[in-house]
């Protein structure tokens, strides 16, 4: 269930929306959305923060009368432990911009991201984009979008494109997408667990259904890369999402091929028995997207060079 407990008054016609999932953030939210109000745009925007059952007061800022006026156009809802995938549905569902952009609780944002990436995808046909992400305790270090290797290890695409250039995954520390594509591909996957492999399915499939996923390496996104997630997450989650992007897109023998690497994860056998026990919702789940898509998944393993 999602509650609104804070909303101010908006703008009638919103460009773009920003979505920030947060779960015990309280050491970056604030800096987050700061870094945000500060940077000039010309576009109007809203920011939705969904608060996934924090325990650390990470919103109360927000919700203190001395900020209400500097927070004006950031919202607060809650939600209860629906996990990264499934808060950052809710915040799109809420979401009155032409555009969805979909921050972490921990990223500084330069001035013109809005306009420069909006404007990236007005000129270039795409449907999502990405700026480049940079370590923001190393600032020399920076990626532009990441791929999948011959075992479907995620790896980031470290060397800078000479324009904005076609990329196969968008990180999810950063990105945007139209909101008429993000409801035509469904959105986040609505079976993934607590965190993991969200912004690999939405990109593969907005592939699969003929879209197009770009980055502007121009726009410097930084992002706080941390040693230590501020709540639990296993690799049943990670393994479990794994499973269900795979029996949700892939062919029976890239499915299998997943499975047979997977079962070296110690809670495979979880994982797998919690597909099973979604099974009838996931085929159905799957046969709506085989319908749906223009391109099957060899597509875009062809597209990108990936051995898998």
């Amino acid at each position: 269930m999602i509650e609104n407990i804070y909303a101010s008054s908006k703008k009638s016609t919103i460009d773009v929306s920003i979505i920030i999932p947060c779960k015990n953030e309280v050491n970056t939210l604030r800096k987050t959305i700061n870094s945000m109000i500060k940077s000039k745009n010309s576009l109007s925007y809203e920011i939705i923060v969904v608060d996934d059952n924090s325990i650390d007061g990470s919103t109360d800022f927000l919700k203190e009368d001395l900020n209400k006026e500097i927070y004006k156009n950031v919202s607060v809802i809650k939600t209860n432990d629906l996990g990264c995938a499934g808060a950052k549905n809710a915040g799109a569902y809420l979401a009155k911009g032409n555009y969805l952009f979909f921050c972490d609780a921990h990223v500084n944002v330069p001035d013109r991201w809005l306009d420069s990436l909006v404007n990236t995808l007005e000129t270039t046909n795409a449907h999502l984009v990405a700026p480049c992400i940079v370590d923001m305790s190393n600032t020399y270090s920076a990626g532009y979008g990441q791929v999948w290797d011959s075992e479907l290890k995620l790896k980031w695409l470290m060397d800078e494109p000479k324009g904005i250039s076609e990329i196969p995954i968008a990180c999810g520390c950063t990105f945007g997408i139209t909101k008429e594509v993000f409801n035509k591909i469904n959105g986040f996957d609505r079976f993934f667990k607590v965190w993991g492999k969200e912004d690999e399915e939405i990109s593969l499939k907005l592939w699969l259904y003929g879209y197009k996923a770009v980055v502007n390496p121009y726009v410097k996104v930084q992002h706080l890369f941390r040693k230590s997630f501020p709540y639990k997450v296993t690799s049943f989650n990670v393994t479990y999402n794994l499973l269900c992007l795979a029996y949700s897109h892939f062919k029976k023998e890239r499915f299998i091929k997943i499975i047979n690497l997977a079962q070296n994860d110690f809670y495979f056998k979880d994982a797998a028995l919690q597909i099973k026990l979604n099974e009838e919702l996931i085929l159905s789940q799957r046969k709506k997207y085989f319908i749906e898509r223009k391109y099957d998944d060899d597509f875009f393993f062809n597209k990108f060079n990936i051995e898998f």
